[in-house]
């Protein structure tokens, strides 16, 4: 009887678990589900070894992927300047899908007097200044200042258009380069990243208009 209850009780959970939304409590329900059935398979006259075998193989199934999910779930600690970027430029990524985004860049250094970006070139990736102040130039003329969680080029980077404007470090600059074929591939994988960074672009375009 109690074998019986057990399975009517593993259904109940079985449809329960197809009514939540989260993934992880989807797993662990069904889980539970898949287990309470395994007496009753084996209790019966001739136990149903084929079947309890299916629901072993169901419940290690869900158990790695339930595993999986909580781990990618576990609270990161971030670095002094991930925080920093995570609290201003980065700030519609979620921790995690930050620094998968931070490890695809590329760090570069330039010296007083260098250029950034120079005018009339193709830009074929995103820049974004780490540290230093860069000054925006139109014919030696200055029109903007760049700092630290600013995006530079990022017009010409999002239009495909030649770049408008010298970019010239007054100091030491350090920032980060994402190649426009590393964030497309990023994009196909991870869809939601390409609206969290076109975010992230609009309202730093955004507060330097407000300057």
């Amino acid at each position: 009887m109690l074998t019986v209850a057990l399975f009517f009780f593993a259904n109940i959970l079985f449809c329960l678990a197809y009514m939540v939304r989260d993934m992880a409590y989807l797993r662990a329900i069904t889980i539970l589900a898949a287990s309470s059935t395994l007496p009753y398979f084996y209790f019966q006259a001739s136990p149903l070894y084929s079947a309890m075998v299916w629901q072993v193989a169901f419940i290690v199934i869900n158990a790695f992927n339930l595993t999986a999910l909580l781990l990618q779930r576990r609270p990161i600690k971030l670095t002094e300047q991930e925080t920093w970027l995570q609290q201003t430029t980065l700030r519609l990524l979620k921790p995690r899908k930050m620094r998968r985004l931070l490890r695809l860049a590329e760090t570069h250094e330039i010296e007083k007097g260098e250029l950034l970006i120079e005018k009339g070139q193709e830009l074929n990736a995103l820049l974004l200044i780490l540290s230093g102040h860069a000054q925006v130039e139109i014919n030696q003329q200055q029109r903007a200042n760049l700092y630290p969680g600013d995006f530079a080029g990022e017009m010409s980077f999002i239009s495909h258009k030649l770049t408008s404007a010298d970019v010239v470090a007054e100091e030491p600059v350090r920032y980060l380069v994402w190649p426009a074929h590393t964030l497309e591939r990023l994009y196909l994988r991870d869809p939601d990243m390409k609206y969290a960074l076109q975010g992230a672009i609009g309202m730093d375009m955004a507060n330097k208009l407000a300057r």
